[in-house]
């Protein structure tokens, strides 16, 4: 019988019936698993701790983080202010703003020093490439050792070449900004050289505190709030600022600014010294008290320029404005997204500044004073050799001298010229280390230096119409009054006949004498021996047979003329002299004109004996009489004080700013375009004071100085072969004009031991016409020699430019036919 199997039945999986799990729970029961619990537990844990932390951002610190959110998203920027024009009086213009690209660094927006070095650097050296930022020696005022800085900064200050007074005037103002500065940047103006960076870095282990490091990083490390932007460079070359502007995502704190404004000197480097230059403000000149509010606040921030030197600076307040600010908003990679509607706080111009200069007229007396210059220099050149082969050390060549005109009617200032010039566009937008050294190097001829107001000469023989005013009007001598001239005069020892001193006569070294010569005679001829007489007073000294006295001197034969012939002094003396020098006229104190200038120096007792530590002797008084010794004297002094004379003693304060305005102000009128112009008034201006002497005196004083131009024998009438000094400004055909000068060499070095001969500046001073001036002129030519050989044509070129500008005399002598445009 066959056997039967059971059949097992099969269900599909996707059919298969789950086995039933917890089937012991109840319907309204849940099992959860270990795993599922631990699980959720964490994610219930996580939400409840970001559930609180969001609660603390928002309730406790919520306040901070939204001021954080907002000043990463919506920062607060200055708009810079434009800066007034700088015009000359006929409405051209000399300094002006131009667009141009400007890069700046926001310190805290960089990468974190700490988080992100590499990327930091990566920033760093991308810029430092791109705009070749060169090194600077930098002192960090951490790492000084205490008691040490006097020490440091006197290495320093020897190592980069700086000596003497000049060390020591920069090692005190080293000294002073330290206090302010956390790295004090003591670089040349030029910069840090390879050299000097290299000697500097060898030299660390020894000058603790002393720092080479690029002056990017210094810029960045040194600022006062790093969340306000730093300016790196101005007027970045095009090319180079497209380049940036295309990588800005990949340099955080970086920003570029098509439309930032700088400085552009048109007037050219002929107006250089008179206008100055601006340049970044540092952090001293910040904290300077002149430069803040009326309540102490500060006015500055560190992306402003402020005026350094010149116009620039005397008019700093006026020129520089109002700036603006306005809020704009940011993406996270520092691109601009909007300016935030109703932030924007409009800036406003800074005013415009007028001068009483003409370019024109400044242009044509630069370039006259230049030509003289050249040809003394050949002339010194040829004298040279001559010492040399007598085995004489050679004399200084000329490099340098200063022009300034003045309008006696009013105070304006004409023309002032100071050579060499100097480029100060490029000390603006930065000067080149070559171009530094061209400058400023030993033997150079210091083209920073305003001559005209900061440098003071002695004033040789231009002094004398000074003193004989003077003495004038004290009584002290009369125009009739003579002496006579041998060529030299020999003061002997009070107690000891036989020792004494020398004093020549410019005529004596020639062998040749002035005679017996009157007041008028002596100025036209220029006689030391006749103004030897007016400055000494009669003295007796104690136990001496006989009050003090000259006998006339035979310079070449060397010996007295006449033994019993004994001259007693008898002028009006030192003290009185000095009185009426500063206290009437304008030497030894400042002028007060807008820019800066020194006091020059009138000798006197106190002054030498406080400062040499002597007393005042008589061969001091015979060297002021003639205007040498210690005497000093600005060009822009000479000229003021010839003025006054012109304007019989009218005194009227030289100014350079004619007015300032609106940016919209109309120009004045030139008066080479309407002769009558009202900027020429007919009548002058009133006088701030007088000088204090008689009209009648100063008639003498104004005769004489005729005499000097236009008199038979006057030193600056005539060339050696007789022909006219002043070809130009009277040539042939035309009208005279009556002009008063007075010539003046002014000696200065070592003399020569056989002669006694020294080298010598040229003057010559004067004002025309002679008795209507309208405008009065101060040259000189360092060691130019003879005022009357290259000093006088200088002036004769200066008054013929003037009158042809006013329309006097016809255009084409000295200017261009064709004026200058406006």
């Amino acid at each position: 019988m066959a056997r039967k199997h059971k059949r097992m039945p099969y269900d599909p999986p996707g059919q298969r019936k789950k086995k039933r799990r917890n089937w012991h729970l109840r319907a309204d029961q849940i099992a959860l698993s270990r795993r599922t619990l631990f699980m959720k537990t964490g994610i219930a844990g996580v939400f409840s701790a970001m559930a609180a932390k969001l609660g603390i951002m928002q309730l406790q610190e919520g306040e901070e983080y939204r001021k954080q959110a907002e000043e990463n998203v919506i920062r607060q920027v200055n708009l810079p202010a434009p800066r007034g024009l700088i015009l000359d009086r006929a409405g051209r213009r000399l300094a002006q703003n131009r667009r141009s690209w400007e890069l700046r660094v926001i310190p805290a927006e960089l990468p974190d020093e700490d988080e992100e070095p590499e990327e930091r650097q990566r920033v760093i050296d991308t810029l430092v490439s791109a705009l070749q930022i060169g090194d600077t020696l930098v002192i960090q005022r951490a790492a000084l050792r205490t008691g040490s800085e006097a020490t440091i900064f006197s290495r320093v200050a020897r190592m980069l070449g700086y000596e003497g007074e000049d060390a020591e005037v920069l090692i005190e103002r080293w000294q002073e900004q330290i206090k302010n500065e956390v790295f004090l940047n003591v670089t040349p103006q030029a910069g840090l050289s390879i050299d000097d960076a290299a000697r500097f870095r060898a030299s660390r282990a020894e000058l603790p505190g002393v720092l080479v490091m690029n002056r990017l990083e210094w810029q960045i490390r040194n600022t006062w709030e790093p969340r306000l932007p730093v300016i790196v460079a101005q007027d970045v070359p095009r090319d180079v600022a497209l380049k940036l502007e295309a990588n800005k995502m990949y340099l955080p704190g970086v920003e570029l600014d098509d439309s930032a404004l700088v400085r552009d000197y048109v007037g050219g480097e002929i107006m250089s010294h008179v206008i100055g230059y601006v340049r970044p403000i540092d952090a001293a000149m910040i904290d300077d008290p002149r430069w803040k509010g009326p309540n102490g606040e500060k006015i500055y921030e560190q992306t402003d320029v402020i005026g350094y030197e010149g116009v620039e600076l005397a008019m700093e307040r006026q020129l520089r404005g109002k700036r603006g600010r306005q809020s704009v908003e940011r993406n996270a990679s520092g691109v601009l997204m909007r300016v935030i509607p109703g932030s924007v706080e409009e800036p406003e111009p800074g005013e415009n500044v007028q001068l009483t200069i003409d370019l024109e007229f400044q242009q044509a007396v630069g370039k006259a004073l230049q030509e003289q210059i050249e040809r003394a220099a050949e002339a010194k050149r040829k004298v040279n050799e001559e010492r040399e082969a007598e085995g004489k050390q050679p004399w200084q060549i000329p490099q340098a001298g200063s022009v300034v005109a003045y309008d006696p009617r009013n105070g304006e200032i004409l023309a002032m010229v100071s050579y060499p010039y100097y480029d100060n566009r490029l000390l603006a937008a930065g000067i080149s280390e070559r171009k530094w050294r061209e400058y400023t190097e030993e033997g150079s001829a210091q083209a920073f230096l305003n001559r005209a107001t900061n440098e003071a000469y002695p004033p040789g023989s231009t002094f004398k119409m000074f003193l004989a005013a003077s003495a004038l009007d004290r009584g002290a001598l009369t125009p009739e009054q003579t002496h006579s001239c041998r060529g030299a005069i020999f003061v002997p020892n009070t107690y000891n006949y036989a020792d004494g001193v020398t004093f020549a006569c410019w005529v004596g070294w020639q062998g040749n004498e002035h005679g017996q010569l009157d007041l008028y005679g002596a100025m036209e001829q220029s006689c030391d021996v006749y103004f030897y007489n007016v400055a000494p007073e009669f003295e007796q000294p104690p136990d001496a047979f006989d009050p003090l006295f000259y006998w006339d001197y035979n310079l070449l034969g060397g010996g007295i003329y006449n033994a019993d012939d004994k001259h007693v002094f008898d002028g009006m003396g030192i003290d009185p002299l000095h009185e009426d020098m500063t206290q009437k006229f304008w030497f030894g104190r400042a002028t007060g004109i807008e820019i800066g200038e020194v006091a020059g120096l009138v000798p006197s007792r106190p002054w030498k004996r406080e400062i040499i530590g002597e007393g005042w002797s008589v061969a001091d008084t015979l060297n002021i009489s003639i205007g040498q010794g210690d005497f000093r004297a600005t060009p822009l002094q000479m000229a003021f004080n010839t003025g006054i004379l012109a304007a019989r003693g009218a005194v009227r304060r030289p100014h350079l700013v004619r007015r300032t305005g609106v940016p919209d102000m109309t120009p004045v009128a030139s008066p080479a375009a309407t002769p009558q112009s009202t900027s020429e008034p007919a009548d002058t201006t009133p006088a701030d004071t007088e000088l204090g002497i008689g009209g009648e005196h100063l008639d003498v004083i104004k005769e004489s100085m005729r005499r000097v131009v236009h008199g038979e024998n006057g030193t600056a009438r005539s060339n050696g072969d007789g022909s006219s000094k002043w070809a130009k400004t009277n040539p042939e055909g035309e009208e005279e004009i009556l002009i008063a000068g007075k010539t003046g060499t002014a000696e200065f070095g070592m003399a020569d031991e056989d002669t006694g001969a020294r080298d010598s500046h040229a003057w010559f001073t004067c004002w025309a016409p002679l008795d209507e001036p309208e405008i009065a002129v101060a040259v000189i030519i360092e060691a130019g020699g003879e005022g009357s050989t290259f000093a006088v044509p200088v002036a004769d070129a200066t008054v013929r430019a003037w009158f042809e500008l006013t329309g006097r005399r016809p255009r084409g002598v000295v200017l261009s036919e064709d004026p200058m445009p406006v």
